[in-house]
């Protein structure tokens, strides 16, 4: 029987609160007999009606500036909501391999000091993500919330059913009733979306972490035999190579329409906050910038960590090791040269540098706005 490191109870029971959670998106809960195995395209459903409302308030009640350009906005987060909801339902598989994965690092080693770096920092990173959902869970809700108590507030509508134009004079409870529906269980669905991607993607410097710290046990004189742990330490590498390509795969257009969409989000956020000035939309603002930024830092990290690599393993003492070991040493050299980080529409590198060049193109366009304003 295999053992595991002390926190892998803790980790195990993370792990399957969030895939329930993930599970409402393919809700498996519903009657089979009524819905004949069609249950699981009901999320798409529900959010290709949100798109559908949408669309119709911007082009038929869409009555102030304010509605509109927060109408597109909402499209374009539709978009991307549809993104994530498909990419996760189509790459269930792979979602488990990639959480099998992280599963095998609890694995306990025969040698302690590598246990003692695992056990620290998958605890730490386990402990680092819950923080970050407790943060952006509410934020994201609480963002919701704003935009529908502004717009309660004005009595005006973003999220209208599809087809009906109410008159001058008729309440529109039932449509604030609609709105609000629409807008909290979409907040729910892209919350799910995300959390899959902070969890594994946290994880990933986490176990970077532990290969780092792998690499520099290759100067220890303690180890008993080092050719073989030096071969597992490249199997190591390898394993890490296969399951990022394949977390970059499985993310891939989410990349790209989050990044795509962040951008229309902050230069929106921009504008309202200039041309409308209203408090509801501050916990918009905090979200929209909250989202952008923790993917951003995301792809630093991993960047950072990559980069790291090629200069650790030279500064082993690989001139210590016979010629056929050199080699080995030498090919992880060449498998670490070129960091690999996260890219949006594969042509783009997601870090630090496009978070602030964002926020200056915001502020210019912000400048240009105050300008003509």
């Amino acid at each position: 029987m295999t053992d595991y490191i002390e926190s892998y109870a803790e980790y195990l029971r993370f792990e399957k609160f969030v895939r329930r959670v993930v599970g409402i998106l393919s809700p498996s809960f519903l009657p089979r007999k009524l819905f004949g195995g069609r249950e699981k395209f009901s999320v798409l459903i529900f959010e290709i009606y949100f798109f559908i409302s949408t669309v119709f308030t911007m082009i038929y009640l869409a009555r102030k500036l304010t509605t509109f350009v927060l109408s597109v906005m909402i499209v374009a987060g539709t978009i991307q909501l549809i993104t994530k909801t498909i990419l996760v339902l189509s790459n269930t598989n792979e979602l488990n391999i990639l959480f099998l994965f992280i599963q095998q690092m609890y694995k306990i080693n025969e040698i302690e000091m590598i246990n003692i770096s695992t056990s620290y920092h998958l605890k730490r990173i386990l402990r680092i993500t819950k923080l970050l959902l407790i943060i952006l869970i509410p934020v994201c809700f609480l963002a919701g919330a704003g935009m529908i108590s502004y717009f309660v507030y004005i009595d005006s509508l973003l999220i209208a059913v599809p087809g009906v134009f109410p008159s001058a004079n008729s309440s529109l409870l039932y449509q604030h009733v609609h709105q609000i529906l629409i807008l909290q269980t979409s907040t729910l669905i892209i919350v799910i979306s995300d959390m899959t991607l902070i969890i594994i993607g946290f994880y990933f410097i986490a176990i970077l972490n532990i290969f780092r710290d792998t690499i520099r046990l290759l100067d220890n004189s303690e180890l008993g035999n080092k050719r073989q742990f030096l071969i597992n330490t490249h199997k190591f590498h390898c394993n890490i190579l296969e399951k990022f390509k394949l977390f970059s795969r499985v993310f891939y257009y989410t990349f790209t329409v989050q990044i795509g969409s962040s951008v229309v989000f902050i230069l929106i956020i921009v504008f309202l906050l200039r041309y409308e000035g209203s408090f509801g939309f501050y916990p918009l603002c905090v979200a929209i910038f909250a989202q952008f930024g923790a993917i951003c830092i995301f792809g630093e990290f991993i960047f950072s960590k990559t980069d790291g690599l090629l200069i650790e393993l030279y500064l082993t003492k690989w001139y210590e090791f016979n010629l056929s070991e050199q080699r080995i040493i030498l090919m992880m050299m060449l498998m670490s040269q070129r960091p690999f980080g996260l890219k949006a529409a594969g042509m783009y590198n997601i870090n630090l540098i496009m978070f602030i060049q964002v926020i200056k193109a915001a502020m210019s366009f912000c400048a240009i706005l105050y300008t003509f304003t």
